[in-house]
C-alpha cells in the first residue's frame, strides 16, 4: 500500500472521520470460525479483520466504524505592516506591531462503511466515509460547517472509481495536524494500478479538474473579469512507486488544462473584442521518499518530498479540503494584499496581462516537505515537520494597470512538532505547536515606485486534539 493512501483511506489521521479503515483492520486477525459456522465465502471475513462480519445469506463482509474528534487551538494572528511603502497602490491594513491571539476550535463525528465481496473474478472492495461537524474561531457567527462526504470508492482488479485520495499524492499531511504545503487532495477519479514487477506499482488516473483549480487573475483593469471557461479536460495523473524493507519512493506527474476567459468593456482595450478565451496546459511533478529507521524503532521513519507546478497551483498550495488545519489562519494562509478585483500572492494558476489581449501567463510554484516520526514507546510518539513554499509570476503581470496591482510573489516557511499519546486502543491525545513565516512581494504600481519590496508576517499556533475511533 502506498504511503499517501494510508492517510487518504484512513482519513481520520488528519481529518475528523475517526474510523478504523479496512487497511488498518487487516493487522488484527480474528480467530478462525468453526468450519460449519458460515458459508465458504463468508468465512473469509476473518482475513479482513476482527471488525468485519458476514451478512446473512450473503458472501459480502462489512465493517462499520466511526469516531469523534475535537480540537482546541490558540493562534497568534500575523503581524501586518504599519503602512504601505511609498508608491504602492495596495490597501495594507493598518495594525499594531503586537501579535493578537485568537482562540478557536473544531469538533466532528464520522461514520465509515467498508465492504468486501469475494468473487470468482477477484475481490470487490468498497469504502465510504462521511463526517459532520463545525469549526471556527471564538466568534460563533464565524463557525464553518465541516459536514461532507469525504471518501466513496470501489476497487476491483486494480481499478478504482469514485472519490478517493489523488494518485499524485505521497506524504499528504500524514503526521502533522496543521496543514503543510505540497499536494493533498481527495477527488473524484478513475484509476488503474498494476505491478510490472514485485515491489513496483504504476498508476494511471483520470481525475476531476475542479478539485485542482486555483484562481485566474488579471492585472488589466478593475472592470475586467476573468475565470475558467467551462469544465475542460480532466487532470491526467501518473505515478510510479517502489516499495522495499528500506522504505518507499514515488515519482508522480499531472497535466492540468487551463481553459480561461477574459472579458472587458471596449473602453479598456479599444479596437479589441469584448471577450477572449485561451487554452493551454499546466503541469506538476513530484518526488517523494520515505526511509524507515529501524535503528531507532521498528516504526520510525523519515519523509522528504519535493513538488513543482506551473499553471497548477493547487498541486503545491496544500490541502484543498482542509478542516482543522486552517482554524484562525488568515494572513499566512491567504496573503491577499491587492486591490479589487484582486490577486492573491500564491493561489493563481495564471494571470491575464494587458498585452496581447486575453493572454494568461502561468504561475510557477514549489513546495518542499520534510517530516520525521519517532516512537518513544508503543504508546507515545513525536513528529517534527517543515515545509518551504514559493509562488512566482512572470514579469508581464508584476506591474498592474490603472486601479489594479500586479501579481506579487510569495515565500513561506513552516516548522512544527507534536507529541501524541495513545493510552488505549483507538484513543489518541495529541498536542502540537507550529510557526510560520510568510514574505510577500509588493506588486508594482503603474507609476513604478515600490516594486521589489517585501513585507513579512509571522504566526505561531498551538493545538490540542483528542480523537476516538470505534
Amino acid at each position: 500500500m502506498r504511503f499517501a493512501s494510508i492517510r487518504g483511506i484512513a482519513a481520520v489521521v488528519s481529518l475528523p472521520l475517526a474510523a478504523l479503515p479496512a487497511c488498518a483492520a487487516e493487522r488484527f486477525v480474528a480467530p478462525a470460525a468453526p468450519a460449519d459456522s458460515a458459508p465458504t465465502y463468508a468465512r473469509t471475513c476473518n482475513a479482513y479483520g476482527e471488525s468485519y462480519f458476514a451478512l446473512p445469506d450473503s458472501d459480502m463482509c462489512l465493517a462499520i466504524g466511526g469516531g469523534a474528534i475535537g480540537q482546541l487551538e490558540l493562534r497568534s494572528l500575523p503581524r501586518t505592516p504599519a503602512g504601505p511603502p511609498a508608491g504602492a497602490r495596495l490597501p495594507f491594513v493598518i495594525d499594531s506591531t503586537e501579535h493578537p491571539a485568537a482562540l478557536g476550535g473544531a469538533f466532528a463525528v464520522g461514520l465509515t462503511v467498508a465492504a468486501r465481496l469475494p468473487t470468482d473474478a477477484g475481490l470487490v472492495s468498497a469504502y465510504v466515509s462521511a463526517m459532520a461537524g463545525y469549526g471556527g474561531s471564538a466568534n460563533p457567527d464565524n463557525w464553518a460547517n465541516l459536514t461532507r462526504l469525504d471518501l466513496a470508492y470501489i476497487t476491483f482488479a486494480g481499478w478504482t472509481a469514485g472519490r478517493a485520495q489523488s494518485a499524485f499524492d505521497f506524504y499528504a499531511d500524514a503526521w502533522n495536524f496543521t496543514v503543510l504545503r505540497g499536494s493533498n487532495t481527495r477527488t473524484e477519479l478513475f484509476s488503474y494500478a498494476f505491478a510490472p514487477t514485485p515491489g513496483v506499482t504504476a498508476i494511471v488516473s483520470v481525475e476531476n479538474p475542479h478539485e485542482r483549480r486555483g484562481e485566474i487573475g488579471q492585472a488589466v483593469n478593475p472592470l475586467a473579469s476573468v475565470g475558467y471557461q467551462g469544465d475542460g479536460a480532466p487532470d491526467i495523473v501518473g505515478a510510479l512507486r517502489v516499495e522495499s524493507p528500506l522504505g518507499q519512493a514515488q515519482i508522480s506527474a499531472a497535466a492540468h488544462q487551463l481553459r480561461t476567459r477574459y472579458a472587458a468593456p471596449a473602453s479598456v482595450a479599444p479596437g479589441q473584442p469584448d471577450a477572449a478565451t485561451s487554452s493551454q496546459w499546466g503541469f506538476a511533478a513530484q518526488g517523494g521518499l520515505k526511509v524507515n529507521l529501524p535503528s531507532l524503532s521498528d516504526a520510525d521513519a523519515m519523509i522528504l518530498q519535493a513538488t513543482y507546478a506551473r499553471g497548477a497551483s493547487a498541486y503545491v498550495a496544500g490541502d484543498s479540503q482542509s478542516t482543522f488545519g486552517d482554524i484562525n489562519h488568515p494572513g499566512i494562509a491567504s496573503p491577499r494584499l491587492t486591490t479589487a478585483p484582486g490577486l492573491a500572492a500564491y493561489d493563481y494558476d495564471c494571470v491575464v496581462a494587458a498585452q496581447p489581449f486575453g493572454r494568461c501567463d502561468r504561475s510557477s510554484g514549489y513546495a518542499i516537505v520534510a517530516a520525521l516520526k519517532h516512537f518513544w514507546s508503543p504508546e507515545v510518539s513525536s513528529s517534527l515537520f517543515a515545509s518551504v513554499f514559493g509562488m512566482s509570476y512572470p514579469d508581464a503581470v508584476k506591474t498592474g494597470q490603472s486601479g489594479v496591482a500586479g501579481a506579487g510573489e510569495y515565500r513561506e516557511s513552516i516548522v512544527g512538532g507534536n507529541l501524541v499519546w495513545t493510552p488505549l486502543k483507538n484513543l489518541m491525545i495529541g498536542g502540537e505547536i507550529s510557526y510560520a513565516l510568510g514574505q510577500t512581494e509588493t506588486p508594482s504600481s503603474p507609476s513604478g515606485g515600490a516594486g521589489e519590496q517585501w513585507t513579512t508576517s509571522t504566526s505561531w499556533s498551538g493545538r490540542v486534539r483528542v480523537q476516538q475511533k470505534f
